[in-house]
């Protein structure tokens, strides 16, 4: 679906001096308050797709105008209550997906930021926004690696220099440690499942699969010219999985987990039987992917753990304590720090039992 299509069949139920204002709004070579923003630090920032926005809500909550869809109900307690009402304006994450015109310019913003690491090319956005007459920045985030720089890039745009540099350079500190860690050979087999039954995933190199990268882990799956799409979640038939035979399992979704472990027709596949099927902790909201955050430096931590146990090469819990300081301001208790990153175990909500 193309940008303005969609914005015209939004603008076909207004009356008609809405219709006029919005149009010209978009014809507008340059909104007032961007034109403003030019000229200071921006307070009022939208985060065209959720790489961004969830940067945004976590280390500059003041700036955030909104969500591109709503966020999970277990993010209660790590963005605050102010946070979380923001309206859903939309984003371009894929599928057709773009904002909603009439909330995105309600919202006044000042600058959109575009990234990498989206389904939708940051050319492409950034093209729509500035037709809106929206001042826009690339931030550079087409791989976990650009974390550090990109943050400290955001600060510089936002004027919050100081507030954002311990998460930057927890961010470096944590990766370089990841790269120190010996990776076992012959890598382990794992099969990243998506949706309900499992039968979909990612091909080798897809940043929706990228955890499995920073661990050197084989991704089984074989894709027609190497690559799809940026959306990915490719499905498969359950022959093609019984073909790849990994040796571990590792999903978000716990439908899939059930499916796995109960139903007879996975029963045979090595994972299965070795009971090696992972589901990767969804506090505050997905570790691994969609969106494919900066959640995704602990994952990758939380799945070495899981992978190699025993290895007593780092603690675990004092990363993710220290990486949800930094991020949210948030002290973990023992118990919510249990419960995140162990999903299956239940227990009490981690998002109930952190204290800000």
């Amino acid at each position: 679906m193309q940008f303005m299509s969609q914005t015209d069949a939004q603008v076909s139920g207004f009356d008609p001096r809405r219709r006029a204002w919005l149009a010209g709004l978009i014809a507008a070579p340059l909104l007032p308050w961007a034109e403003r923003a030019m000229a200071a630090a921006p307070t009022r920032v939208y985060g065209a797709n959720p790489v961004v926005s969830y940067l945004l809500a976590a280390l500059a909550p003041e700036t955030f105008l909104g969500w591109n869809f709503p966020p999970p109900p277990q993010s209660r307690g790590y963005f605050s209550d102010a946070v979380l009402a923001k309206p859903v304006i939309g984003g371009f994450f894929g599928q057709g997906k773009s904002p909603n015109v009439e909330v995105l310019l309600s919202t006044r913003p000042e600058l959109a930021i575009v990234s990498g690491a989206a389904a939708v090319g940051t050319q492409v956005s950034e093209v729509q926004l500035k037709k809106l007459g929206i001042a826009v920045k690339n931030l550079s985030l087409d791989k976990v690696a650009d974390y550090p720089a990109a943050i400290e890039t955001l600060g510089q745009w936002l004027g919050i220099t100081a507030r954002v540099q311990p998460a930057a350079d927890l961010c470096r500190r944590l990766l370089a440690q990841l790269n120190s860690l010996p990776m076992p050979q012959p890598a382990p087999v794992i099969y990243y499942a998506e949706q309900a039954n499992g039968l979909a995933t990612e091909c080798p190199g897809s940043f929706h699969a990228e955890v499995l990268d920073l661990l050197h882990a084989t991704n089984p799956m074989q894709c027609p010219g190497g690559k799809t799409d940026g959306f990915g979640m490719v499905r498969i038939s359950l022959e093609t999985l019984y073909q790849m035979n990994p040796q571990w399992v590792l999903t978000q979704e716990p439908q899939a987990v059930h499916a796995f472990e109960r139903d007879a027709r996975y029963a045979n596949l090595a994972a299965v039987k070795n009971k090696q099927i992972l589901l990767a902790p969804q506090v505050p909201f997905r570790w691994i992917d969609r969106p494919p955050s900066f959640m995704r430096i602990l994952a990758a931590f939380w799945l070495y753990d899981r992978v190699y146990p025993g290895h007593h090469r780092f603690d675990l819990a004092r990363i993710t304590k220290e990486f949800m300081r930094a991020f949210f301001n948030v002290s973990m208790s023992d118990d919510a720090l249990s419960a995140m990153l162990n999903p299956l175990s239940g227990g009490m909500s981690a998002g109930q039992a952190a204290t800000e």
